[in-house]
């Protein structure tokens, strides 16, 4: 008797909603929240400078898992 092959399961639905909150569960929001405070001051006025970026450049490596 031959067994049929049997597919990948799709993710939809429920599924793929636990495993996108699987993924966010990995993000210290607070740790994160505390990084961005302490680099408003030299963001707020223009976010472009040389000052904010040099200061949100290591976050993303530490809340990547946040956005």
């Amino acid at each position: 008797m031959n067994i049929p092959m049997q597919a990948a399961p799709v993710m939809r639905g429920s599924a793929r909603a636990y495993q996108t909150q699987a993924v966010s569960q990995s993000c210290d929001w607070l740790q994160c929240i505390g990084k961005v405070a302490t680099c408003a001051a030299s963001c707020i006025p223009d976010p472009l400078t040389p000052g904010c970026i040099s200061c949100l450049g290591p976050l993303w490596n530490s809340c990547k898992d946040c956005f």
